[in-house]
């Protein structure tokens, strides 16, 4: 196992490996992201193996390390050999690794969600419309006759905007929101540039008020809506609904094979927290896609336990 320090094919082999959703993860950009906010990344190979990881803080000085999508090989026993090569190096307390193909671990709560939506995009307008739920389909056209107007590159404008109405949205529903330099770095280095993922916003607006606003990424045939918000003001003009129309429309149209929803309501289950998404989500229907969930792989057990009891405790 050696660490990668040029970029060479690390794009191109992840775009062979990794899972449809979720693989901007182990993308060379993302690394960078997370490295402009602060935080050590390391690209590991073997083989026929590779992952990119992210060293994360703990309380006392402890720190734990986490793959996202990851690792990606040509195996699961290429990737099983590379999480316990990397486990010897004991830079932590645990290794969590979430939404790859299953490796042995402690299962812990979801990182990334690990059920999402697929809509597949290679069909006909007419197809992908009858193939919805009817009230999506009225909401779509409600949006357009009311006048709602999307911008799908919405620029500094349209991320202004973005970062306002998603903080607002999250605090309503006591959520914590991600930073405005966190949404930044994603679009200052997700750019699109040769292999790179590129990341947008894009909003709906009606008479100069922005009613919803997402973050997008555009990746290996795979448009990811990675994250969003709507305004409670003239909810009844729908336009998240015309905003997700006009984005799939657009991803058709570039040859995108594959819109994410990025994360559902587990299938069977009751009163979970995004319900209300995952009908909006639905509406427009898809495949519903179930990847392997979290797990830590624990380097030091003693350390780990009294982690587990002080979280457990808060």
């Amino acid at each position: 196992m050696q660490r990668t320090q040029d970029k060479g094919d690390w794009n191109l082999y992840v775009m062979e490996h990794a899972p449809a959703s979720g693989a901007f993860l182990q993308s060379w950009e993302w690394g960078q992201v997370k490295a402009s906010l602060g935080y050590a990344v390391e690209r590991w190979h073997a083989l026929e193996a590779r992952c990119q990881v992210v060293t994360m803080p703990l309380p006392a000085g402890k720190q734990y390390l986490y793959v996202g999508r990851g690792p990606v090989g040509e195996s699961q026993e290429a990737e099983r050999a590379l999480v316990a090569q990397l486990k010897q190096q004991e830079a932590g307390l645990f290794l969590r690794i979430d939404g790859a193909r299953r490796v042995l671990g402690r299962t812990v709560s979801d990182v990334q969600p690990s059920t999402t939506l697929l809509t597949h995009l290679q069909q006909s307008t007419d197809e992908l419309l009858s193939a919805m739920h009817s009230k999506t389909r009225y909401n779509i056209r409600l949006a357009g006759k009311k006048g709602v107007q999307v911008q799908l590159d919405a620029g500094q404008a349209g991320f202004d905007a973005f970062v306002q109405l998603t903080q607002a949205t999250y605090k309503r529903h006591g959520i914590t929101a991600h930073t405005a330099a966190h949404y930044k770095a994603i679009l200052d280095h997700l750019n699109g540039d040769h292999d790179a993922p590129k990341a947008f916003v894009a909003t709906a607006t009606h008479e100069g008020d922005v009613l919803a606003a997402t973050l997008m990424i555009d990746w290996n045939g795979v448009r990811t809506y990675l994250h969003g918000a709507s305004s409670d003001h003239k909810k009844n003009l729908m336009a998240p609904y015309l905003l997700h129309w006009e984005l799939m429309q657009q991803a058709r149209t570039k040859g995108m094979e594959t819109y994410d929803w990025w994360g559902i309501a587990p299938e069977g289950s009751k009163n979970h927290p995004w319900s209300g998404v995952t009908r909006f989500k639905k509406g427009f229907h898809g495949e519903v896609v179930t990847l392997p969930g979290t797990v830590d792989v624990v380097m030091h057990p003693l350390w780990y336990g009294l982690y587990r009891l002080v979280k457990r405790f808060k």
